[in-house]
C-alpha cells in the first residue's frame, strides 16, 4: 500500500518512534531501569501512560522520594544504558525516512524535529544519525526543559512558528497518541501516525494512520 504526500508548506516530525524506531530499545532501558529502582519493572500499563513524557517526568514517577540531584543520576543511567542497547542492535533511522528526508531538503520545504527526547540523547543522535544532513540545528527542538511535554501542544506550536509556516498548512509526524494529541490541539492540517500495530487505532479525519514512511510516495510532486 501507498499514498502520495499530501502538500503542505511545512513538516514537522517527532523523533523517537517516528523517525526513530527505538520503542522496544527504549522501554527495555526503562524497565531494566525500573527494576534497579524500584525493585519491579515497569508495567505494560505504566508504559503506555509515560510514553512519550520527558525523563524528568518519567523519573519523578519512579522516584518522587529521591533529590534533584538523585533523580538526575537516574535518568543519566538510564539514557547511557539505552545507547549502548542501540548500539549493539546497529540501529538506523526508521524504514523509508532518509528517502523522504532527502526529497523534502532538495525540494527546498521547511522541515523539523520537535521530540520530547532529552538533549543528552539528541546530542548523540545528532552525530550518530547525521540528522544534520537534513535539519539545521535551530529546527531540531529537544531537551527543551522549559517546554511541557507531550500532550501539551507548546513543542508544535513553537516548531511551526520557527518554521515560520501557519499550523492549518502544516503536516507534523507522530507515532504515541499523546504526540497526536498535542499536534491536533496544534491545529494542523493533518497528522501522519506511524502506528505500532499493537496499539488501537485513533478514529479522527485528522489523522491519517501507516505503517512506515515506505508507504508514502512523492512521485506526483517530482513530476509537476
Amino acid at each position: 500500500m501507498s499514498f502520495l504526500l499530501p502538500n503542505a508548506e511545512a513538516y514537522i516530525f517527532d523523533f523517537n518512534g517516528t523517525l526513530f524506531w527505538d520503542s522496544e530499545e527504549n522501554r527495555k532501558a526503562w524497565s531494566d531501569t525500573f527494576l534497579k529502582f524500584r525493585g519491579k519493572e515497569m508495567s505494560d500499563e505504566e508504559y503506555r501512560m509515560l510514553n512519550g513524557r520527558t525523563d524528568e517526568e518519567t523519573v519523578l514517577y519512579l522516584a518522587p522520594e529521591k533529590t534533584e540531584e538523585e533523580q538526575e543520576a537516574i535518568a543519566i543511567y538510564k539514557e547511557k544504558l539505552y545507547h549502548d542497547i542501540c548500539l549493539a542492535q546497529r540501529m538506523t533511522l526508521s524504514p523509508g525516512a532518509e528517502t523522504l528526508l532527502t526529497y523534502l531538503k532538495n525540494a527546498g520545504i521547511p522541515i523539523a524535529i520537535a521530540s520530547s527526547a532529552p538533549k543528552m540523547n539528541m546530542d548523540w543522535y545528532i552525530p550518530e544519525y547525521g540528522l544534520n544532513r537534513f535539519f539545521p540545528e535551530k529546527l531540531i527542538i529537544a531537551g527543551r526543559t522549559d517546554i511541557p511535554s507531550k500532550p501539551d501542544s507548546a513543542i508544535f506550536r513553537l516548531a511551526i512558528k520557527k518554521l515560520d509556516a501557519k499550523a492549518e498548512n502544516t503536516i507534523i509526524f507522530e507515532d504515541s497518541a499523546s504526540g497526536v494529541k498535542a499536534a491536533l490541539d496544534a491545529g494542523v492540517k493533518l497528522v501522519i501516525r506511524i502506528k505500532d500495530p499493537g496499539l488501537p487505532s485513533i478514529q479522527d479525519p485528522r489523522v491519517m494512520e501507516i505503517a512506515s514512511f515506505e508507504e508514502i510516495t512523492t512521485e506526483r510532486q517530482d513530476n509537476q
